[in-house]
Protein backbone atom coordinates (compact mmCIF):
# COMPACT_ATOMS: atom_id res chain seq x y z
CA UNK A 1 0.00 0.00 0.00
CA UNK A 2 1.37 3.72 -1.01
CA UNK A 3 2.56 5.54 2.09
CA UNK A 4 0.21 8.17 1.36
CA UNK A 5 -2.77 5.90 1.54
CA UNK A 6 -1.41 3.94 4.87
CA UNK A 7 -1.12 8.14 6.03
CA UNK A 8 -4.85 9.23 4.94
CA UNK A 9 -7.06 5.97 7.01
CA UNK A 10 -4.64 6.23 10.09
CA UNK A 11 -5.21 10.63 9.76
CA UNK A 12 -8.69 10.08 9.21
CA UNK A 13 -9.47 6.75 11.67
CA UNK A 14 -7.29 8.34 14.62
CA UNK A 15 -10.14 11.02 16.43
CA UNK A 16 -12.64 8.29 16.91
CA UNK A 17 -10.38 5.61 18.19
CA UNK A 18 -8.47 8.30 20.59
CA UNK A 19 -12.13 9.85 21.78
CA UNK A 20 -13.31 6.52 22.81
CA UNK A 21 -14.25 5.91 26.57
CA UNK A 22 -16.82 4.95 28.79
CA UNK A 23 -18.77 5.76 31.63
CA UNK A 24 -18.99 3.74 34.61
CA UNK A 25 -22.57 2.60 35.68
CA UNK A 26 -24.31 2.72 38.89
CA UNK A 27 -22.56 -0.07 40.56
CA UNK A 28 -18.98 0.70 39.73
CA UNK A 29 -18.93 -2.99 37.92
CA UNK A 30 -18.65 -2.63 34.24
CA UNK A 31 -17.90 0.68 31.79
CA UNK A 32 -20.88 1.04 28.74
CA UNK A 33 -18.45 2.79 25.12
CA UNK A 34 -19.55 6.02 23.63
CA UNK A 35 -19.15 6.48 20.11
CA UNK A 36 -18.25 2.78 19.67
CA UNK A 37 -19.56 2.17 16.28
CA UNK A 38 -17.73 5.06 14.43
CA UNK A 39 -14.33 3.46 16.38
CA UNK A 40 -15.13 0.28 15.52
CA UNK A 41 -15.55 1.15 11.81
CA UNK A 42 -12.41 2.72 11.74
CA UNK A 43 -10.62 -0.04 13.81
CA UNK A 44 -11.55 -1.95 11.50
CA UNK A 45 -9.97 -0.16 8.34
CA UNK A 46 -6.73 0.42 10.12
CA UNK A 47 -6.56 -3.37 10.80
CA UNK A 48 -6.31 -3.53 6.90
CA UNK A 49 -2.66 -1.74 7.72
CA UNK A 50 -0.51 -5.09 7.77
CA UNK A 51 1.57 -3.78 10.84
CA UNK A 52 -1.20 -2.78 12.37
CA UNK A 53 -3.17 -5.61 12.19
CA UNK A 54 -1.86 -7.14 15.52
CA UNK A 55 -2.92 -4.36 17.76
CA UNK A 56 -6.18 -4.36 16.55
CA UNK A 57 -6.66 -7.73 17.14
CA UNK A 58 -5.98 -7.60 20.06
CA UNK A 59 -8.31 -4.65 20.91
CA UNK A 60 -11.20 -6.49 19.37
CA UNK A 61 -10.20 -9.95 21.25
CA UNK A 62 -11.05 -8.13 24.50
CA UNK A 63 -14.99 -7.75 23.57
CA UNK A 64 -17.13 -10.93 23.69
CA UNK A 65 -18.90 -11.64 20.90
CA UNK A 66 -22.36 -10.53 22.11
CA UNK A 67 -21.10 -7.10 22.59
CA UNK A 68 -19.11 -6.44 19.82
CA UNK A 69 -21.87 -5.38 17.50
CA UNK A 70 -24.24 -3.54 20.09
CA UNK A 71 -23.86 0.58 19.84
CA UNK A 72 -22.92 1.00 22.92
CA UNK A 73 -20.88 -2.10 24.66
CA UNK A 74 -20.56 -3.04 27.96
CA UNK A 75 -16.82 -3.96 29.89
CA UNK A 76 -16.16 -4.97 32.98
CA UNK A 77 -13.62 -2.64 34.98
CA UNK A 78 -10.63 -5.44 34.24
CA UNK A 79 -11.29 -5.67 30.36
CA UNK A 80 -11.99 -1.81 30.08
CA UNK A 81 -8.39 -0.79 31.68
CA UNK A 82 -7.06 -3.62 29.48
CA UNK A 83 -9.00 -2.02 26.51
CA UNK A 84 -7.76 1.59 27.36
CA UNK A 85 -4.19 0.15 27.31
CA UNK A 86 -4.12 -1.25 23.97
CA UNK A 87 -6.24 1.44 22.58
CA UNK A 88 -3.15 3.84 23.93
CA UNK A 89 -0.88 2.06 22.51
CA UNK A 90 -2.54 1.72 18.99
CA UNK A 91 -3.28 5.66 18.86
CA UNK A 92 0.31 6.27 19.37
CA UNK A 93 1.23 4.45 16.57
CA UNK A 94 -1.75 6.10 14.50
CA UNK A 95 0.03 9.48 15.57
CA UNK A 96 3.26 8.35 15.10
CA UNK A 97 2.61 7.42 11.50
CA UNK A 98 0.75 11.25 10.47
CA UNK A 99 3.77 13.12 12.06
CA UNK A 100 5.76 10.74 9.95
CA UNK A 101 4.58 11.62 6.79
CA UNK A 102 3.17 15.53 7.47
CA UNK A 103 7.53 15.57 8.06
CA UNK A 104 8.26 14.38 4.88
CA UNK A 105 6.43 17.28 3.17
CA UNK A 106 5.23 14.81 0.45
CA UNK A 107 1.83 15.99 -1.02
CA UNK A 108 -1.12 14.96 -0.68
CA UNK A 109 -3.10 12.97 -3.51
CA UNK A 110 -6.30 13.94 -5.46
CA UNK A 111 -7.96 12.01 -8.32
CA UNK A 112 -5.40 10.26 -10.59
CA UNK A 113 -3.86 6.73 -10.57
CA UNK A 114 -1.69 5.05 -8.48
CA UNK A 115 1.05 2.89 -10.42
CA UNK A 116 2.88 -0.04 -8.82
CA UNK A 117 6.11 -0.80 -9.92
CA UNK A 118 7.48 -4.16 -9.46
CA UNK A 119 11.64 -4.36 -7.64
CA UNK A 120 14.35 -2.93 -9.66
CA UNK A 121 17.67 -4.83 -10.30
CA UNK A 122 18.84 -1.68 -12.10
CA UNK A 123 18.39 2.08 -12.25
CA UNK A 124 17.91 1.31 -16.22
CA UNK A 125 14.70 -0.68 -15.75
CA UNK A 126 13.32 1.41 -13.62
CA UNK A 127 13.46 4.50 -16.16
CA UNK A 128 12.14 1.56 -18.76
CA UNK A 129 9.31 1.38 -16.48
CA UNK A 130 8.69 4.97 -16.72
CA UNK A 131 9.50 5.36 -20.35
CA UNK A 132 6.86 2.74 -21.02
CA UNK A 133 4.04 4.49 -18.51
CA UNK A 134 4.79 7.44 -20.60
CA UNK A 135 4.45 5.97 -23.78
CA UNK A 136 0.98 3.96 -23.03
CA UNK A 137 -0.05 7.79 -21.45
CA UNK A 138 1.20 9.53 -24.78
CA UNK A 139 0.15 6.87 -27.42
CA UNK A 140 -3.54 5.85 -26.33
CA UNK A 141 -5.85 8.32 -28.60
CA UNK A 142 -8.37 7.82 -26.59
CA UNK A 143 -6.09 9.67 -23.79
CA UNK A 144 -3.60 11.44 -25.50
CA UNK A 145 -6.39 13.58 -27.96
CA UNK A 146 -8.78 14.06 -25.23
CA UNK A 147 -8.88 17.58 -22.89
CA UNK A 148 -7.79 16.33 -19.61
CA UNK A 149 -4.30 16.00 -18.97
CA UNK A 150 -2.31 13.55 -16.72
CA UNK A 151 0.18 15.04 -14.52
CA UNK A 152 3.34 13.60 -12.66
CA UNK A 153 2.56 14.52 -9.37
CA UNK A 154 5.18 12.34 -7.04
CA UNK A 155 6.88 9.17 -6.56
CA UNK A 156 5.73 8.04 -3.16
CA UNK A 157 8.29 7.86 0.11
CA UNK A 158 10.34 4.60 0.01
CA UNK A 159 8.38 2.54 -2.15
CA UNK A 160 7.93 1.75 -5.82
CA UNK A 161 4.80 3.47 -6.07
CA UNK A 162 4.71 6.14 -8.70
CA UNK A 163 1.63 8.91 -8.52
CA UNK A 164 0.04 10.68 -11.29
CA UNK A 165 -2.91 13.00 -11.18
CA UNK A 166 -5.74 13.84 -13.74
CA UNK A 167 -6.10 17.45 -14.54
CA UNK A 168 -9.10 18.81 -16.57
CA UNK A 169 -12.97 19.42 -16.40
CA UNK A 170 -14.99 18.62 -12.84
CA UNK A 171 -17.26 15.66 -12.63
CA UNK A 172 -15.63 14.16 -16.61
CA UNK A 173 -12.78 11.33 -15.71
CA UNK A 174 -12.94 11.00 -19.37
CA UNK A 175 -9.29 9.30 -18.69
CA UNK A 176 -9.71 7.65 -15.44
CA UNK A 177 -12.53 5.85 -17.13
CA UNK A 178 -10.51 4.86 -20.16
CA UNK A 179 -7.41 3.42 -17.85
CA UNK A 180 -9.85 1.26 -16.05
CA UNK A 181 -11.39 -0.06 -19.14
CA UNK A 182 -7.81 -0.30 -20.81
CA UNK A 183 -6.38 -2.23 -17.60
CA UNK A 184 -9.21 -4.32 -17.52
CA UNK A 185 -8.40 -5.94 -21.12
CA UNK A 186 -5.38 -5.65 -20.93
CA UNK A 187 -5.39 -8.07 -18.17
CA UNK A 188 -7.29 -10.30 -20.40
CA UNK A 189 -4.94 -9.88 -23.07
CA UNK A 190 -1.88 -10.84 -20.56
CA UNK A 191 -2.97 -14.59 -20.31
CA UNK A 192 -2.80 -14.43 -24.50
CA UNK A 193 0.24 -12.72 -24.16
CA UNK A 194 2.14 -14.86 -22.32
CA UNK A 195 1.64 -18.29 -24.68
CA UNK A 196 1.51 -15.58 -28.05
CA UNK A 197 5.06 -14.81 -26.62
CA UNK A 198 6.14 -17.93 -26.23
CA UNK A 199 5.15 -19.02 -29.80
CA UNK A 200 6.77 -16.29 -31.52
CA UNK A 201 9.79 -17.20 -30.23
CA UNK A 202 9.64 -20.97 -31.19
CA UNK A 203 8.44 -19.85 -34.16
CA UNK A 204 11.77 -17.48 -35.02
CA UNK A 205 13.42 -20.56 -33.69
CA UNK A 206 12.06 -23.10 -36.20
CA UNK A 207 12.63 -19.79 -39.22
CA UNK A 208 16.27 -19.75 -38.27
CA UNK A 209 16.56 -23.41 -38.58
CA UNK A 210 14.86 -23.17 -42.05
CA UNK A 211 11.69 -25.37 -40.85
CA UNK A 212 9.29 -23.27 -41.15
CA UNK A 213 8.23 -20.52 -44.35
CA UNK A 214 7.41 -16.87 -43.82
CA UNK A 215 3.83 -17.52 -44.40
CA UNK A 216 3.38 -19.37 -41.21
CA UNK A 217 5.25 -16.34 -39.59
CA UNK A 218 2.57 -14.32 -41.21
CA UNK A 219 -0.40 -15.93 -40.10
CA UNK A 220 0.55 -16.19 -36.62
CA UNK A 221 0.95 -12.55 -36.74
CA UNK A 222 -2.08 -11.73 -38.69
CA UNK A 223 -4.07 -14.05 -35.73
CA UNK A 224 -2.05 -11.62 -33.30
CA UNK A 225 -3.11 -8.72 -34.48
CA UNK A 226 -7.05 -9.98 -34.98
CA UNK A 227 -7.17 -10.29 -31.30
CA UNK A 228 -5.95 -7.08 -30.43
CA UNK A 229 -8.12 -5.31 -32.90
CA UNK A 230 -11.21 -7.51 -31.08
CA UNK A 231 -9.77 -5.42 -27.74
CA UNK A 232 -9.96 -1.98 -29.00
CA UNK A 233 -13.10 -2.88 -30.23
CA UNK A 234 -13.68 -4.08 -26.73
CA UNK A 235 -12.91 -0.67 -25.92
CA UNK A 236 -14.46 0.91 -28.11
CA UNK A 237 -18.13 -0.39 -26.78
CA UNK A 238 -17.19 0.09 -23.08
CA UNK A 239 -16.16 3.75 -23.43
CA UNK A 240 -18.16 4.92 -26.15
CA UNK A 241 -16.25 6.10 -28.43
CA UNK A 242 -15.25 4.78 -32.47
CA UNK A 243 -11.73 4.81 -33.17
CA UNK A 244 -11.95 5.25 -37.45
CA UNK A 245 -8.75 6.05 -38.13
CA UNK A 246 -6.69 3.45 -38.81
CA UNK A 247 -3.69 4.63 -37.26
CA UNK A 248 -5.29 5.16 -34.26
CA UNK A 249 -6.64 1.63 -34.12
CA UNK A 250 -2.70 0.85 -34.55
CA UNK A 251 -1.42 3.27 -31.74
CA UNK A 252 -4.28 1.84 -29.49
CA UNK A 253 -3.96 -1.86 -30.31
CA UNK A 254 -0.17 -0.91 -29.39
CA UNK A 255 -1.24 0.49 -26.05
CA UNK A 256 -3.04 -2.72 -24.81
CA UNK A 257 -0.38 -4.95 -25.84
CA UNK A 258 2.11 -2.79 -24.15
CA UNK A 259 -0.27 -2.18 -21.42
CA UNK A 260 -0.14 -6.22 -21.00
CA UNK A 261 3.39 -6.99 -21.18
CA UNK A 262 3.70 -4.53 -18.01
CA UNK A 263 1.09 -6.07 -16.18
CA UNK A 264 2.67 -9.86 -17.09
CA UNK A 265 5.96 -8.10 -15.39
CA UNK A 266 4.10 -7.16 -12.15
CA UNK A 267 2.66 -3.36 -12.67
CA UNK A 268 -0.35 -2.67 -10.77
CA UNK A 269 -2.29 0.29 -11.95
CA UNK A 270 -5.07 1.60 -8.79
CA UNK A 271 -7.12 4.33 -8.53
CA UNK A 272 -6.15 6.74 -5.81
CA UNK A 273 -7.92 6.93 -2.97
CA UNK A 274 -9.41 10.46 -3.44
CA UNK A 275 -10.65 9.49 -6.83
CA UNK A 276 -14.99 9.16 -6.94
CA UNK A 277 -16.22 5.75 -5.54
CA UNK A 278 -18.13 4.63 -8.76
CA UNK A 279 -14.93 5.34 -10.43
CA UNK A 280 -12.59 3.32 -8.09
CA UNK A 281 -14.70 0.27 -8.20
CA UNK A 282 -14.45 0.11 -12.26
CA UNK A 283 -10.96 -0.19 -11.42
CA UNK A 284 -9.43 -4.02 -11.79
CA UNK A 285 -6.65 -3.16 -9.25
CA UNK A 286 -8.97 -1.87 -6.42
CA UNK A 287 -6.16 -1.94 -3.33
CA UNK A 288 -8.37 0.94 -1.61
CA UNK A 289 -11.68 -0.55 -2.03
CA UNK A 290 -12.17 -2.49 0.82
CA UNK A 291 -10.29 -0.74 3.18
CA UNK A 292 -13.31 2.36 3.41
CA UNK A 293 -15.96 2.25 4.67
CA UNK A 294 -19.03 4.19 4.11
CA UNK A 295 -17.71 7.08 7.46
CA UNK A 296 -14.12 7.48 6.09
CA UNK A 297 -15.83 7.44 2.01
CA UNK A 298 -18.13 10.37 3.35
CA UNK A 299 -14.86 11.90 4.56
CA UNK A 300 -13.11 11.85 1.27
CA UNK A 301 -16.20 13.13 -0.57
CA UNK A 302 -16.45 15.92 2.07
CA UNK A 303 -13.12 16.90 1.31
CA UNK A 304 -13.38 16.93 -2.30
CA UNK A 305 -16.03 19.20 -1.94
CA UNK A 306 -14.43 21.72 0.58
CA UNK A 307 -11.31 21.58 -1.77
CA UNK A 308 -13.56 22.45 -5.02
CA UNK A 309 -15.32 25.63 -3.20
Amino acid sequence: MRLYNIYYLCKNSIKPIAELTGKQNHSNTAYTLNGWCEARDCLTTVSGISFLTDYVNEIFEIFPAYQFKKEGPELSNSDYRLFISKKELLVARLDAIVKLYQSMDAGESKEGVDIKIPACGTLAEYIGYLKAIIGIVNQCPLISNCDEQVVFNTVDVGSMWLSLLIKGAVGTHVILNTLAKLSEIAIKFSSNYKVMKMQDEYLASMKQKNEIGQDVIDTFNQIKNKMLDDDVSELEKECDVAITNPEDRDKTARTIEKLSMLIDKGVEIYSAIETPNEIKVMFPFSENTTLLPDGLQKLIEEKAKNDSE
